[in-house]
């Protein structure tokens, strides 16, 4: 069974499992959203994971769960500590009590400035849970997604790029597919952990370029001083309220510190660029 499976990660998730010969489940929130990946379904059990009673009976007669449900963008009323957590919390109780073998869960990249945030915090809480459920496990730990960065080949499409500091920090994003690929291979290994980045360290002023190479311009990127955005997280988190700051503040935290992973992914991010259609 495939939570998450309408994100990102979740829908490639899906089709590795088929492509390899998997029975696969979705369970989905919103079935039409699993509309890209539709054909690569077998059964679709549609609940709400913060949802603990809609749950009942979602995880019987499968093998092995793989979990990529996690906060994303707007989610109303709902914190990490909502959607990280408790929702994942939610799934594992079903796993144990329908006797699944596996629980795989994607989690995020391990980087001192990240493990104070709300979001990485609800995560690596329910990290522990899975550690101690008795279940079979994998954590895997992937850096930024090439998706993520998508939000710099849009800027560059309106002709200008704005980054943090001098640009000189440095990431190495990794490609869902690669993710992908590496939860449906720890169906079948033994190691509880996987740190996973892609084949590339680059700073965000060549992320930048990049983004603008993949359009044929001339760059022109914009530097803002790291202190504005500190000090607007400062403010964030004294004005606003977990649900609004706690969304907010994952992301830019990452563009201001150097968050470096073991090269596992194959893709790079020029590829990628290349083939990201415009938003509008």
């Amino acid at each position: 069974m495939v939570a998450g499976s309408t994100g990102h990660l979740g829908r490639h998730i899906v089709r590795v499992l088929k492509d390899r010969g998997h029975y696969v489940r979705a369970l989905a929130r919103d079935p039409a959203r699993l509309e890209p990946v539709r054909d690569a379904v077998d059964e679709v059990f549609t609940a709400d994971a913060t949802d603990e009673k809609a749950l009942a009976g979602c995880c019987d007669g499968t093998d092995a769960v793989i979990s990529s449900v996690g906060l994303v963008g707007k989610a109303g009323n709902k914190t990490s500590w909502d959607v990280d957590y408790a929702a994942n919390r939610n799934l594992l109780e079903e796993a144990v009590r329908a006797g699944v073998g596996k629980f795989v869960y994607t989690s995020v990249v391990r980087a001192p400035a990240l493990e104070k945030l709300q979001l990485v915090r609800a995560k690596r809480a329910f990290e522990a849970d899975l550690r101690g459920s008795g279940l079979a496990y994998t954590i895997l730990l992937p850096n930024g997604y090439f998706s993520d960065f998508d939000a710099y080949l849009e800027m560059a499409r309106n002709g200008r790029v704005y980054l943090f500091g001098d640009g000189s920090f440095r990431i190495n994003p990794i490609d869902g597919a690669d993710v992908a690929a590496a939860a449906v291979d720890a169906l079948a290994a033994d190691a509880n952990e996987v740190e996973l980045g892609g084949p590339e360290v680059l700073t965000h002023e060549e992320i930048g370029q990049e983004a603008f190479r993949a359009l044929g311009a001339t760059p022109r990127i914009r530097h803002i001083p790291t202190w504005v955005i500190k000090s607007s997280l400062a403010l964030l988190r004294w004005v606003t309220p977990l649900r609004v700051h706690g969304v907010i503040e994952f992301p830019l935290t990452v563009l201001t510190h150097d968050v470096l992973s073991p090269a596992i992914g194959q893709h790079r991010l020029a590829d990628h660029y290349k083939e990201v259609p415009p938003t509008r």
